[in-house]
């Protein structure tokens, strides 16, 4: 009787086991393709986060590195926990755009790019820019956090996210990739720019 009962676990475990371990032709690749180092650090970012919840920067970093990662889903969920306390930051709009272009939704993507680059026109005050004796982390007057200033650089490539999703936002960009191609490309023109020549000598002078 223990015998069998010993070899009925067996079977069970045999079978588990054939159920469980992927056949020979399946590849099993990383959810994160990330290299090591930057592996380490979203979960150095994830454990921060947990007891930090609140850390702005944190977050956006960690949504960054889940859109390098191709896995646009992620970051969506990681930045839009900001969203009820950042709704006027114009980086966590900017961040939704282009991970909802790396989920091929145009029609979001253009939205959330639009609400980023209104942001950013319309500027955003930087920590400690309040009345005196105000806390640095919130915006004069409102007890809301303070909102990062939006600079030319910024400003500039938020102009080019908008207005390349602009061209495609009617566009079902999963159903016709090669449309979407063009019309991203028809905005695009290259332009070349002239190396300048390193300084010759100084002439000498008599």
């Amino acid at each position: 009787m223990r015998v069998t009962r010993v070899l009925d676990i067996l079977v069970l475990l045999l079978l588990a086991t054939l159920v469980v371990m992927p056949r020979a032709s399946v590849t099993v690749k990383s959810a994160l393709p990330l290299g090591p180092e930057r592996r380490a650090r979203v979960a150095e970012l994830q454990a921060h986060l947990q007891g930090t919840p609140g850390d702005l920067p944190a977050r956006l970093e960690l949504a960054d590195l889940f859109i390098d990662a191709h896995r646009p889903d992620w970051a969506l969920a990681t930045v839009d926990a900001a969203l009820p306390e950042h709704e006027r930051d114009y980086r966590v709009h900017s961040t939704r755009a282009v991970a909802y272009a790396d989920r091929f939704e145009s029609a979001p993507a253009f939205e959330a790019a639009s609400r980023a680059l209104s942001l950013c026109e319309e500027g955003g005050a930087t920590a400690g820019e309040g009345a005196a004796g105000a806390d640095p982390g919130l915006a004069a007057g409102t007890g809301a956090p303070a909102q990062a200033a939006c600079g030319e650089a910024a400003r500039a490539r938020l102009h080019l996210l908008h207005d390349t999703l602009e061209r495609v936002k009617g566009i079902d960009m999963r159903e016709n990739p090669a449309l979407a191609k063009d019309k991203i490309f028809e905005g695009l023109h290259p332009t070349w720019i002239k190396k300048p020549r390193p300084a010759g000598p100084a002439a000498a002078h008599p």
